[in-house]
């Protein structure tokens, strides 16, 4: 199995929250969504979250959905959510249906998805660079106006491994 890229169709996704409702990635509605793969034990994940929260609610009434997509039980999934203050849905994915879909090598893995499915951004583990260009294809692609996401003097480094 090997990673999807950017270009090919999303396999499709079909999660329960730790909200308890279903999300499936060809209904959603959504004109984009980014698909977040994260595990609760993983440091680069927390310190990735406040930005796709960033993404979140500058982005969500233009028509973009965020979703984590946790490897973990629903448990601590919704443990790390709470601490880290998520207002986005987090997903379940602990016995790896869409991991082994995805293949995601290093968490965080973030899919931008568009309606049709394609996968049209990549971004992996925390990437300063890659996620302003994530905000601005996001943007663009709804016609939004751009935002820096990921600020190069915010104390955080400009890459770090997942």
């Amino acid at each position: 199995m090997t990673l999807v890229s950017v270009g090919q169709t999303a396999p499709d996704l079909s999660l329960s929250g730790i909200d308890g409702k279903s999300y499936q990635l060809a209904k959603d509605g959504a004109r984009l969504t980014l698909a977040v793969f994260f595990k609760t034990t993983c440091p680069t994940c927390a310190m990735t979250w406040r930005y796709l929260e960033k993404l979140h609610q500058q982005y969500r009434s233009a028509g973009l959905a965020v979703w984590g997509i946790s490897q973990d039980a629903r448990n601590v999934s919704a443990e790390f959510a709470s601490k880290q203050s998520s207002t986005f849905p987090v997903l379940i994915d602990d016995v790896w249906h869409a991991s082994h879909a995805y293949d995601p090598q290093f968490v965080p893995t973030l899919l931008l998805i568009d309606h049709d499915c394609q996968i049209i951004d990549r971004v992996i583990a925390f990437d300063k660079a890659g996620l302003n260009r994530l905000a601005q294809n996001i943007a663009a692609r709804l016609n939004a106006p751009a935002v820096v996401i990921a600020p190069a003097d915010d104390g955080n480094p400009p890459f770090k491994p997942g």
